[in-house]
């Protein structure tokens, strides 16, 4: 825990301005990306003295992510949360942090986000027209299903399961033997609620708010193939016409609001699995998570690689991270 104790202990500093934004969040009010909106708002508004107003429309109010990002390349919205999934599709290399099994903990994820690595995502990110101010994070995509408790590789076989639309969580789930299928978050709690799918996976904390408890999801099980990551985001065209003292505001802000975030999750995180046990929900954890990292690494990345960039760029990303390079 020592990478989390130190990022959680950095300070902040100031900046002013004078305009009002509009800040697009895909998830609702009441969850991580919520969250770090909700901070990060609150901090620009208190250092610049109200002459900046952040408008947070939380739960895709202002269209789903994908069309949040084309807006955020234009220019023509100028800030937003969505899940780093949806923005793979702008730039390849930002798949890396899909990879299954890329972090092991939450230590290995915050790690991935700060310093050199974030540098890193940052570069490529820019590149495509987006500036990370600051990353939420939300928790591992723990596995739910109506049918069964998931204790090993093969209670996964057969099983329908959402995702979104990322080939690499895709051949995650076909790789441990579940039937993955691509439906949009706006229809998940639907497609479960009518048997479209048997099951879906998310963090606790979102698990809780979208009350997937209802719509049949009575078992989770703790899989960690992906910590799933949301970038706090600002148009990069934006940001390049804002002074100089509120583009320094805006990045302060944004670090400031990873960090509470961080502590939120964790804080949220486990009151959240503690209120399903209380209702009814059957938590588990696997027995054999060794086979299905071996699958991970042996089938899924090779198989990937190319999708997010190749072999060299991985490794770029790893060794930002200090960690050993990966041989195909």
């Amino acid at each position: 825990m020592l990478a989390m104790a130190a990022f959680l202990m950095q300070a902040v500093p100031t900046a002013q301005a004078k305009t009002t934004y509009k800040v697009a969040v895909g998830d609702p009010e009441h969850s991580e990306q919520g969250f770090i909106a909700l901070k990060f708002k609150e901090y620009v508004e208190e250092r610049s003295k109200g002459n900046l107003i952040l408008n947070n429309f939380y739960g895709s109010a202002l269209g789903d992510e994908t069309e949040t990002l084309r807006n955020l390349q234009t220019g023509s919205l100028s800030f937003a949360v969505v899940g780093v999934a949806n923005l793979v599709p702008f730039d390849k290399r930002l798949g890396i942090l899909t990879l299954p099994y890329i972090f092991s903990d939450v230590d290995q994820a915050v790690a991935g986000t700060t310093g050199k690595p974030a540098e890193l995502l940052n570069k490529w990110a820019m590149e495509k027209g987006f500036r990370v101010l600051g990353w939420a994070y939300t928790d591992f995509r723990y596995t739910s299903n109506s049918k069964r408790p998931i204790k090993n590789i093969n209670d996964i076989k057969g099983l329908k399961i959402r995702v979104p639309a990322s080939a690499i969580l895709i051949a995650s789930y076909e790789a441990f033997g579940a039937s993955p299928t691509p439906i949009s978050w706006a229809e998940t709690f639907t497609a479960l609620q009518q048997g479209v799918v048997d099951g879906q996976d998310i963090g606790y904390l979102i698990f809780k708010t979208m009350k997937f408890n209802e719509a049949q999801q009575k078992y989770i099980s703790e899989v960690h193939y992906t910590y799933q990551l949301q970038p706090l985001l600002i148009s990069e065209r934006v940001f390049k016409k804002m002074s100089k003292s509120d583009q320094a505001l805006i990045i302060e802000a944004g670090q400031f609001a990873q960090k509470k975030a961080l502590q939120y999750q964790l804080d949220e995180g486990q009151k959240a699995k503690q209120y399903l046990i209380d209702l009814g929900v059957q938590i588990t954890v696997l027995e054999d998570e060794d086979e299905w990292k071996r699958r991970a690494y042996e089938i899924v990345w090779p198989k990937m690689a190319d999708f997010v960039g190749g072999t060299g760029v991985i490794n770029e990303y790893l060794k930002a991270a200090g960690r050993p390079e990966w041989k195909k």
